[in-house]
């Protein structure tokens, strides 16, 4: 029965790109007589949305462009098949998960092309009870935001190193999305308020463009600012305030942005991009601060052979704690760090009766991670209890990670038939100081030590398309990726040196898709139009990284969990006990395979978007996850789609529609900290169903100058919990006398866009 419905949606509507148009052009010169020949163009009438352009693209890619439904940026990502959000609300941050996986590495997360590579650790102590809670994710205001792109399972181009299951590029707005075609000026704002907890806020942006330096040549600078008001209260949908299921005055949010811009293009040849952009939040006792800024070259002369682009990109985060909260520490402050250099150059030319593409280019990363900690730990029976306590912590792991990287790419195309054939190769050193251990436990080196990894590898990727007819386009491809590990996972040290893993190796993944794209026109209506992307997708993941537990047995020897529990604790130390959370790498590969599915039906006057996955793993769960809040549960839910259905009235000004959003079974990790009894492993268990969820949104464009726009989210009122929220596996939430942590009820924005 489900094959039948599955294959009756895949082969239901068909939707793509536009028509397409071949031409091969002749000019003959007076002079000579002699015939040039110009290869076939791919042609459109008018531009593609970003949307539209990703549907059209062979492969698992995807787009949104700007947010004009009042969604938060975790349930636009969510919008988007095979994509999903960690979310943690204590971190303020968005952690885009990727069939399953999440974590920097994991999930090149960028924004405007900068990798972002922010690990926040947060005490809040109502929830946590005095322990952290941490997670990667990227720092971004959703006011600057005018569109995200995400690659699924591909390994190709800058956007593929170091990024296992795929990259997250969140775009921000530019000089030209703040001044109108032709104007010298702009201005641009942004405002919203709603009431349950959602507060205020704005962003003004102001503009200037004027010719310079050459007839062809220009300048233009914009500035940006933005602030919001977050509560951290609100009701559920039994109008439970959030302060009974998890939420704490900590939760409350203040953030403060700043967004800078300059274009410089001397001639028609070069352009130039400079951009920095600053962020500050103080939540969950600590402060916060964030900097990106970024240097874009771009140099593109009467030349097929050269299209050449260079970024120098520099990313520093710092989390400062309040005193009192971080166990027996005080002034205490993490720092984050990511420099990166990427060059490239793009050439176009006809090879053996092909049109060719040919990139190629290198990119070279280090990303750094440092913390200062005092401590007042004392104990009469032990002296060294202050360097202990520094040293044998779960909090900001410190080291450095350096990326090297080469990587090229070819495009092939005759007629119908186009071949995409990448290759990157990729070179890791990781480093850091491991303390000594105990010396009761056995660990190499036993002593403090400098350690290093150093870890390559070749990833291949190749894609076979070809476009059968308009409404038929299939694609069928194979993509090798990979990550090194990651400064967390190596130097985690609740147990100091002992719990540190140098020998840890990266993880590796061989990704499988087969689909096709499909677009038509004048289907039930004249000039309606249809649109559809459907995929199905098997990866295999070599060594994937997850913690375990280690205790102390005799003669010092580490044994896990799982192996004391076999033979009934006979081997474990009487003489030392340490419990010892240490990255491993799984012995069995991790398997995923789903169905994915993107599809637009537009009448013009009424128009229905579909996003529908379907996904299934076997990923293990990491034990450190239950005791100190690192990392999470990534398993999708088994499956979820989203509708968003609209109509348009007054010559297509005044925009009424909705969201209805399905999430299907997920779980959660055992809030009781329930372990297998024979294995040890942290046991998942199924999460209660969560309810359809029905939004309702509008937005009237009175002209170019002004647009407004209402929400209700959750409109039925219901009681439930977002899938992979941290707080799902809190302590105490299987009581039957405590509410779940759910999220918020009945919602009401408004806001609006004010541009001249």
């Amino acid at each position: 029965m489900k094959k039948n419905i599955l294959t009756g949606m895949l082969s239901a509507g068909l939707v793509l790109t536009a028509p397409l148009a071949f031409a091969d052009t002749t000019t003959e010169t007076e002079s000579n007589k002699e015939t040039v020949t110009f290869s076939p163009l791919k042609v459109s009438a008018d531009k593609l949305s970003s949307e539209h352009e990703a549907m059209a693209k062979p492969g698992a890619f995807s787009s949104r462009g700007e947010n004009t439904h009042l969604q938060s940026t975790d349930s636009v990502l969510r919008s988007m098949p095979g994509t999903f959000t960690q979310i943690d609300p204590s971190q303020g941050t968005v952690d885009v998960n990727i069939r399953g996986m999440s974590g920097f590495g994991r999930v090149n997360t960028m924004i405007d092309g900068v990798t972002q590579n922010f690990y926040g650790s947060s005490v809040p102590g109502g929830i946590s009870h005095g322990s952290t809670s941490s997670a990667s994710g990227a720092l971004i205001d959703p006011n600057f935001l005018v569109g995200i792109d995400v690659s699924r399972g591909t390994s190709a181009g800058s956007a593929g190193v170091n990024a296992l299951a795929g990259s997250a590029n969140l775009r921000t707005l530019g000089v030209d999305d703040v001044i109108f075609s032709g104007n010298p000026f702009g201005i641009r704002t942004r405002f919203s308020a709603g009431n349950n907890g959602i507060g205020e806020s704005g962003m003004v942006a102001v503009a200037g463009k004027t010719d310079a330096f050459t007839d062809t040549g220009s300048f233009g600078i914009m500035t940006a600012i933005s602030g919001s008001s977050i509560d951290a209260q609100f009701k559920n949908g039994d109008g439970q305030s959030s302060s009974d299921f998890g939420y704490e005055k900590s939760y409350r949010q203040n953030p403060k942005s700043q967004l800078v811009k300059v274009d410089i293009k001397p001639d028609e040849f070069n352009s130039f991009e400079l951009s920095g952009r600053h962020y500050v939040n103080k939540f969950t006792q600590r402060d916060i601060t964030s900097d990106d800024f970024y240097l874009k070259y771009h140099y593109a002369p009467f030349s097929e052979l050269i299209d050449f682009n260079l970024m120098l990109s520099t990313s520093r985060g710092n989390q400062k704690y309040d005193n009192n909260t971080l166990y027996t520490f005080y002034n205490t402050d993490a720092s984050n760090q990511s420099d990166a250099i990427d060059i490239n150059n793009t050439s176009r030319f006809v090879f053996a009766g092909l049109d060719t593409t040919w990139s190629y280019g290198s990119k070279i990363m280090r990303n750094k991670y440092d913390k200062n900690i005092n401590s007042n730990a004392w104990s009469e029976d032990n002296p060294d209890a202050e360097q202990q306590s520094i040293e044998n912590n779960t909090f900001q792991p410190s080291g450095k990670q350096d990326v090297y990287s080469l990587y090229t790419g070819l495009e092939l195309k005759k007629g119908i038939w186009k071949g995409n054939f990448d290759l990157n190769y990729s070179y890791y050193d990781l480093s850091g100081y491991k303390p000594a251990c105990d010396p009761r436990v056995t660990c190499f080196p036993q002593g403090g030590q400098n350690i290093s990894l150093t870890e390559d590898g070749f990833n291949p990727s190749v894609m076979l398309s070809a476009e059968i007819r308009p409404w038929f386009e299939p694609f069928v491809s194979y993509s090798k990726s990979m990550r090194g590990p990651n400064v967390q996972e190596v130097f985690f040290s609740n147990s100091g040196g002992a719990s540190m893993n140098p020998f840890l190796k990266g993880e590796r993944a061989e990704t499988y898709q087969i689909g096709f794209n499909s677009a038509a026109g004048n289907l039930l209506f004249e000039e309606d139009s249809l649109r559809l992307k459907a995929l199905y997708y098997t990866s295999k993941i070599k060594n994937y990284i997850y913690s375990d537990s280690f205790m102390v047995c005799r003669n010092g020897r580490k044994c896990s969990i799982g192996e004391n529990l076999q033979n009934d604790w006979e081997d474990h130390s009487e003489d030392y006990s340490d419990n010892m959370y240490i990255y491993v790498n799984s012995l069995s590969p991790v398997r995923t395979h789903g169905v994915e599915i993107e599809a637009e039906y537009d009448t013009g006057r009424a128009f229905t978007r579909l996003s529908f996955s379907k996904e299934h793993t076997n990923q293990p769960t990491s034990i450190a996850t239950g005791s100190f809040g690192v990392g999470n549960i990534n398993e999708l839910p088994e499956m979820y789609f989203t509708v968003d259905t609209g109509v348009r009235f007054l010559d297509e000004s005044l925009t009424v529609g909705t969201l209805v959003k399905y999430t299907g079974k997920t779980r959660r990790t055992s809030p009781d900290q329930n372990f297998n009894e024979t294995t040890g492993a942290l046991e998942n268990e199924k999460m209660p169903n969560i309810p359809t969820i029905i939004d309702l949104y509008s937005t009237y464009e009175f002209n170019r100058n002004l647009m407004l726009k209402f929400s209700v989210q959750n409109l039925m009122d219901k009681d439930y919990s977002e899938a992979l929220n941290k707080l799902n596996s809190m302590y105490g939430q299987n009581d039957p006398a405590t509410a779940v942590n759910t999220a918020r009820g009945r919602t009401w924005l408004v806001g609006g866009e004010v541009r001249f």
